[in-house]
């Protein structure tokens, strides 16, 4: 059942990126880091918000790789980054990830992994402690909702009508 859950996790993740690489590469560089709006984020912003996070809460978090996330250069960043760069470096992390969540075991499901947030983050939360089961949930849900920004904002900026996802709405 554990490795159920695992293998399910990797793949709405991995459903996720092949969303995020169906946005991305119908978009102009220029559209990418468009903001709609001046404080809303880009989808340039969203996709190395999402590297990060992943970054933090599975391959650090869970896995104890060092931590070397700039989270604040993820909303304030403006462009630079292809959106062949963006694709790279998300496909880059869900490796690592793969790597740590494949190599759990069901003991490790219940372990308490504390995420940790350096002062300059701009996170108006502490360090908090959870099981990895709960950081893995909420690592699946925080893709599927900057996913979902991102699909959305792919079709107010893409020129033609294609469809991004398998159906309509």
């Amino acid at each position: 059942m554990m490795k159920k859950f695992i293998f399910e996790s990797i793949e709405l993740l991995d459903g996720h990126l092949s969303t995020l690489e169906s946005c991305i590469t119908r978009l102009s560089e220029q559209d990418l880091w468009n903001k709609l709006k001046p404080e809303l984020n880009s989808i340039g912003n969203l996709c190395l918000h999402l590297t990060g996070s992943e970054y933090q809460h599975i391959v650090c978090g869970i896995g104890g790789k060092p931590f070397i996330r700039k989270r604040s250069h993820e909303f304030l960043a403006k462009g630079g980054i292809t959106g062949q760069e963006l694709i790279f470096n998300l496909k880059k992390v869900r490796d690592q990830s793969k790597q740590v969540l494949m190599d759990l075991n069901v003991e490790n499901l219940h372990e308490l992994v504390t995420i940790h947030y350096p002062p300059d983050s701009n996170v108006s939360v502490d360090d908090y402690t959870r099981s990895c089961l709960s950081i893995i949930l909420f690592v699946v849900e925080h893709s599927s909702y900057h996913t979902g920004q991102i699909v959305y904002m792919t079709k107010l900026l893409q020129e033609s009508d294609h469809h991004i996802l398998k159906w309509r709405h």
